[in-house]
């Protein structure tokens, strides 16, 4: 496995797969005690929850037609924001587990806001 910041250099690869091997596993991502991880094929994404500023959820609906029928499906992500850019969006392998992911982020980044920046600040809506 390689280990990829997102947003400082690499630092003890060492330390960071025994955090990583130790991390408490909340859907794609593994929650360690400095770091928050995800992985995208071979490589590991990661963190410190010092450098994230800003957390929310992005859902996004799909139009899907099955047999005869179409509608929507919702399609979750959970968007890790630092310094006013996003630094992730990463895709929930089940939307049921949004809440509780949520929930653990801000747990272990207390200081970081929760939710969509304001259309002003050139939000998404903005």
């Amino acid at each position: 496995m390689k280990f990829c910041p997102l947003k400082t250099a690499a630092g003890d690869t060492a330390g960071l797969a025994a955090e990583y091997r130790s991390a408490k596993k909340t859907d794609v991502f593994r929650l360690g005690e400095r770091h928050v991880f995800f992985r995208k094929k071979m490589s590991v994404y990661y963190v410190s929850y010092e450098e994230i500023d800003r957390i929310f959820r992005r859902v996004l609906m799909v139009p899907m037609r099955v047999s005869c029928c179409g509608g929507e499906m919702a399609v979750e992500h959970i968007v890790l924001c630092s310094g006013g850019a996003e630094l992730a969006v990463v895709m929930l392998s089940d939307p049921r587990t949004a809440p509780s992911v949520m929930e653990a982020l801000k747990e272990r980044a207390p200081h970081a806001e929760c939710g969509k920046p304001p259309a002003e600040d050139g939000g998404e809506n903005g």
